[in-house]
């Protein structure tokens, strides 16, 4: 677990970073792009293209910024079952202090015992029953 969180931190930070270079860049490009809109001297198909480009450039920036957020997620995930894990760990380990575990693992083998005296009491009603129903053919060496 520590070597994904490792992981995840590496690459939001990578993330991060690309997306400050990216807004800066985008900054610039989208002003730009404004100008050219707001220009009374350019033409329609050079408005299109600076409406396509600042598009572009804030559907970069928001694909980065939706990225990141996953990649966040993702660490405080991670990060919430790296703590589950150390959690149940330490109940583990004080339960086999405590020796609460191996009064379980005596409890499991009276039931196994339990169960098979069962199967045993079933099976003596079973032939108990049969030779009720039928006194006289299977007890032929006692008469």
């Amino acid at each position: 677990m520590d070597e994904v969180l490792e992981i995840l931190d590496k690459t939001a930070k990578r993330i991060q970073k690309t997306l400050e270079e990216n807004k800066e860049v985008a900054s610039k490009q989208t002003a730009a792009y404004e100008k050219i809109l707001q220009s009374k001297e350019a033409s329609e198909e050079q408005k299109v293209q600076a409406l396509i480009g600042k598009t572009l450039e804030l559907d970069r920036l928001e694909r980065l910024s939706s990225q990141l957020s996953l990649l966040y997620a993702l660490q405080i995930f991670a990060f919430k079952v790296k703590v589950l894990e150390i959690t149940v760990g330490n109940i583990n380990e004080q339960l086999v202090k405590s020796g609460i575990l191996q009064k379980s693992t005596e409890l499991d083998d009276i039931k196994k015992n339990i169960d098979e005296l069962k199967i045993l009491v079933e099976a003596q009603y079973k032939s108990m029953k049969e030779i009720r129903e039928e006194p006289g053919s299977n007890l032929t060496y006692i008469h």
